[in-house]
């Protein structure tokens, strides 16, 4: 009896804290997501005034015709890996090179995919304070001449975004959503948000196109 007694003169001291601290946590937590609005906006606005000085030859290529494809990517977990996997082979049987880049958005890469040959990935360990990637492997990645690059990375991350806004690559797809984009191509996936069906409906898309255009 005395110890739930005690029990409940502790739960009710510990809500009266809650109770006093509810307005300060709150406090901190606005400054933490303005703080955050405000680095973004400096952020894109680095990113539109780099990239206002970009020149990129525009072409619209299918399987058929690209012969360098670069692929973005955040793979998440084992499904997402095994359709990238599915896809980055389906690219090998027609004869396309590809490079692909990664980025991971925690401070190490996933051990399942240190032995991943052949890609290069990022984690937030190589951003800076604006979230902008800042190593070498980034901007290589930026300045290949892929007559293709696809973004297939499902959420939106600002350093992905970043590399895909910058890269010369002739066609640009990804996948659609709000706002304006750096697209050549774009793929409504609001029915099914996941990469595989990215992937599925890239395909439908590109079998559609016959040969380079646009200037």
């Amino acid at each position: 009896m005395i110890f739930s007694q005690q029990r409940k003169e502790k739960k009710m001291l510990f809500q009266k804290k809650l109770y006093f601290c509810a307005p300060f946590i709150f406090y901190v937590f606005r400054i933490i997501v303005i703080f955050d609005t405000v680095k973004l906006k400096i952020a894109n606005m680095l990113l539109r005034k780099r990239s206002a000085r970009m020149k990129r030859q525009k072409m619209l290529y299918d399987f058929a015709s690209a012969k360098y494809v670069g692929v973005l990517c955040s793979p998440k977990d084992e499904l997402s890996t095994r359709h990238l996997k599915n896809f980055l082979y389906h690219l090998t049987q027609k004869g396309i090179q590809y490079s692909v880049f990664g980025y991971f958005d925690e401070n190490e890469i996933p051990e399942n995919f240190l032995y991943w040959k052949g890609l290069d990935f990022i984690t937030r360990k190589d951003l800076n304070f604006f979230s902008i990637p800042k190593n070498q492997i980034a901007e290589r990645f930026i300045r290949e001449p892929f007559d293709m690059l696809i973004n297939c990375t499902v959420t939106q991350y600002f350093p992905v975004e970043y590399i895909t806004q910058l890269s010369v690559a002739k066609c640009k797809v990804g996948i659609m959503r709000e706002g304006e984009s750096c697209y050549d191509l774009m793929i409504d996936i609001q029915k099914n948000h996941t990469i595989e069906y990215f992937l599925k409906n890239l395909e439908i898309y590109l079998a559609n196109i016959r040969y380079p255009q646009f200037n």
